[in-house]
């Protein structure tokens, strides 16, 4: 995930699990927020900051995976020709190329990802009040970050299907050909049949292991740092 994608994530995560929350004061109410708050938070925040982020991921992906990609012009050189190439291949639309796949599966991802991480953090926080303790700041660090790291290889497990059909419809080659494929079907749930038609299962899950060891910790540093960081601000302010 982009930097400004996790900036702009996190933050509208926050906020809008506050409103909820304000909004979340009756009984009845409380009794399901635990699991819808973090849901429609989740899902609320990935699907805002994914969208506005989509033609920098884009171009992410092409710089990663375009074979033969001439670099004797530097980085900026070749961000600057992607965006070219994209904008005269099909306008502006071209810069949205995989948006649906990504939203599929990030969208997902965000919604069990805090959904883990916050009942995580409450079964914790529970289990120390019952006894009547206090949490010491290092034992919260490594909870946090304990809980980060399997709340995002749930996740990801469960939406590697996705993230492959996304990475496919983006490795496009120059000529506008896919680089697995000459003619695929347009949606998401066809390509996804498509490739359990050709592939298996195992097609589906291609990838799965090596992007669970790049997210998982990813996940638990990012949030990690994030809460660190909020504590230290609160504590200056």
């Amino acid at each position: 995930m982009s930097v400004p994608n996790t900036a702009l994530y996190l933050s509208l995560y926050d906020e809008i699990t506050v409103r909820l929350r304000q909004h979340s004061t009756n009984t009845e109410t409380d009794a399901n927020g635990s699991i819808s708050i973090p849901l429609i938070a989740g899902a609320i925040s990935r699907l805002v900051s994914s969208v506005a982020t989509a033609p920098l991921e884009l171009i992410r992906t092409r710089q990663a995976s375009l074979v033969g990609n001439s670099t004797s012009k530097g980085a900026a050189s070749g961000i600057i020709q992607e965006f070219q190439f994209l904008y005269r291949t099909n306008g502006l639309r071209s810069f949205y190329t995989g948006l649906g796949p990504m939203l599929w599966r990030d969208v997902p991802f965000s919604s069990l990802y805090f959904l883990c991480l916050e009942q995580s953090k409450s079964a914790l926080a529970n289990s120390y009040r019952e006894q009547g303790a206090i949490i010491s700041p290092s034992v919260q660090a490594a909870h946090v970050f304990g809980s980060g790291l399997v709340a995002g290889a749930v996740a990801t497990a469960l939406t590697t299907p996705f993230d492959v059909i996304k990475t496919r419809r983006q490795m496009v080659a120059k000529e506008g050909h896919s680089c697995f494929e000459h003619s695929i079907p347009s949606g998401t749930i066809g390509y996804m049949r498509h490739i359990f038609k050709v592939e298996g299962m195992a097609g589906l899950w291609r990838g799965n292991k090596t992007r669970m060891l790049k997210v998982a910790p990813a996940c638990a540093i990012m949030i990690s740092c994030y809460d660190f960081g909020k504590k230290v601000f609160e504590e200056m302010l």
